[in-house]
Order: structure tokens, then C-alpha cells, then sequence
């Protein structure tokens, strides 16, 4: 994969997490510092992917950005499961497990090839 096609995705991913997280504050509520934190969490990805497509430099924004990210779903997705693990919760709390699992996964993922981008440019900063 290029650095080009994965600031896309990564663009991509920030817009999937603004709609969602947005829909889901107005639809359900939220503690706003929560929602704060997602939204830091977008513009990370916002502004670090669109620096690496423009200039293809700087993949260690987008590997912060990634990282944030995924230390953000680390957290909400064991939240979520530890309610469920002592019997708390309901359907919703376990539809919010699934869904933050995926995204876990997902997350994870692309912090992995963030930092092996990080790498490979630091081996050959032209690539």
C-alpha cells in the first residue's frame, strides 16, 4: 500500500468517526468532554492525512494520529466490556462492544502499517 492510498483511507476512516460519533451525540448524548476527545481524535487523523498526501512527508503525524486512535477505541471497547463482564449492560452496550471491537481491530491495523511507514521513511526518507 502507498502512503498516498493510506492518508486517503485515513481521511476516509476520520469521516466515517465524525458522522458516527456526530449522529450518535445528537442521537443518544453523550458527556461532552467524550465527545471532545473523539473529535481530537478526527482531527488528528484529519489534518496528519491530509499533510502526508500533500506533501508525501511527515508519516509520524499520521502514526500519531493512528495511535491516538487507537488507544481511544483501546479504551472505550474495554469500558464497554468490562459493564458487560459483571453482568451490567444491555443489547445497546453490547451492540457498542461489537462495533467498538471492529474498530479496535481496524485501529489496530493501521497504527501497525503507520509505523511501519514511520520506518520505512526513516531507513529512506525519499520513499
Amino acid at each position: 500500500m502507498s502512503k498516498q492510498l493510506f492518508a486517503a483511507i485515513s481521511l476516509g476512516f476520520a469521516i466515517v468517526h465524525f458522522i458516527g460519533e456526530t449522529v450518535w451525540h445528537l442521537k443518544y448524548g453523550q458527556y461532552l468532554p467524550m465527545l471532545i476527545v473523539d473529535y481530537i481524535a478526527i482531527g488528528l487523523l484529519l489534518v496528519s492525512g491530509s499533510v502526508l498526501l500533500k506533501t508525501k512527508r511527515s508519516p509520524g503525524w499520521l502514526c500519531g494520529a493512528w495511535g491516538f486512535e487507537f488507544c481511544l477505541n483501546y479504551r472505550t471497547f474495554f469500558a464497554r466490556m468490562e459493564v458487560l463482564s459483571q453482568g451490567g449492560g444491555d443489547a445497546m452496550t453490547q451492540f457498542e462492544a461489537l462495533v467498538l471491537g471492529s474498530f479496535l481491530g481496524i485501529t489496530a491495523i493501521f497504527f501497525l502499517l503507520a509505523m511501519y511507514f514511520c520506518y520505512e521513511h526513516e531507513v529512506d526518507p525519499n520513499r
